[in-house]
């Protein structure tokens, strides 16, 4: 079966990296997009060779060529567009963060399996060479036990309010500043790796910026195996920083900057850099687990409720920093 795809958001990440991935994915075709405004859609699909383009979402939902959406909108319409896209039947897989909070996660869930359709969100870094091979050498016992994690994201807002990408500055239409955004695909790179989370206690203050959600944000994760993991993230540091870095009772797991290709691994006195190229397109194996999968009849690798792990820590950290107590998550 071959896979038909509505991309549902004109934005950078649609453009980029969604239209390209879904072209060059074998068992798929592109569709359509979805725009609220029409002449984007009409823009986006001439540029991508998509056969159709609309302004009504339901329109996009009722067609009948369409298998599978990307919900690519801004965080604020996940929830929504997603539980549509499920009650018309169509598999979905939602940008990162999944959505607001986790009460609006847990009703995606709800309504993709009521519906009987798959349901991922893009953290795409879990496919990457090097996470793959840090969970294998993490199940494998290479490090010994995990008891503590570091990760820091650090970087400077410099976009305008007539940027199309502010939202993610706003309140209501993002949850809120740099743990919300970027943050988000390494709280999710911390459950893949080791779990559950439990507790959550943080911070979250505006301090230099004026923007509507916080930019500095600092939390200590406890992980359900019991390790701590401390994560610390800006949006008005001059100095950007992408860390990640996992301790075990043996060894050490460090990759800095985390997007690039290399990890050390740490064991006793010997230390080894391992050169893990990721593919040129980083959603391309998402989106070729995602509809591969759905085209063969199973399900996707990874599913909404793995997707909202991230969500639960966020959750705890703002809760936590509003009453100043450790938040169970």
């Amino acid at each position: 079966m071959r896979i038909g795809w509505g991309i549902i958001g004109c934005g950078d990440i649609a453009d980029k990296r969604v239209a390209p991935a879904v072209k060059e994915q074998p068992d798929s075709d592109l569709v359509a997009f979805f725009s609220r405004t029409r002449s984007r859609a009409e823009e986006f699909a001439g540029r991508h060779g998509a056969r159709r383009a609309y302004d009504d979402l339901s329109a996009l939902l009722a067609d009948p060529e369409i298998h599978a959406v990307y919900v690519a909108s801004p965080q604020g319409r996940h929830c929504q567009e997603t539980i549509a896209a499920a009650k018309a039947g169509r598999h979905v897989l939602c940008e990162k963060p999944m959505a607001m909070d986790v009460s609006e996660c847990q009703r995606m869930i709800d309504a993709c399996r009521t519906n009987g359709v798959c349901l991922s969100v893009a953290y795409y870094r879990r496919f990457f060479p090097k996470a793959r091979k840090a969970k294998a050498l993490i199940e494998e016992g290479a490090i010994g036990e995990v008891v503590q994690g570091s990760v820091s994201m650090l970087g400077r807002w410099t976009l305008g309010r007539d940027d199309p990408k502010y939202w993610r500055v706003t309140k209501g239409a993002s949850s809120g500043g740099a743990l919300a955004d970027t943050g988000s695909h390494r709280l999710d790179l911390l459950c893949y790796f080791l779990g559950e989370p439990e507790s959550a206690a943080g911070f979250a203050d505006r301090l230099a910026l004026d923007i509507e959600v916080p930019d500095v944000e600092t939390l200590v994760v406890r992980m359900k195996c019991g390790a701590h993991v401390v994560s610390r993230h800006a949006l008005c540091t001059p100095t950007g920083q992408d860390d990640f870095e996992l301790f075990g009772t043996k060894g050490a797991l460090l990759a800095s900057p985390w997007d690039g290709d290399e990890l050390t691994v740490v064991v006793g006195r010997q230390r080894e850099t391992l050169s893990l190229p990721k593919h040129p397109n980083v959603h391309f194996p998402l989106i070729d687990d995602f509809a591969g999968k759905i085209s063969r009849g199973e399900k996707p690798s990874f599913d909404g409720t793995d997707g909202m792990q991230a969500t639960r820590i966020i959750d705890g950290c703002y809760e936590s920093a509003r009453t100043g107590k450790v938040v169970r998550v």
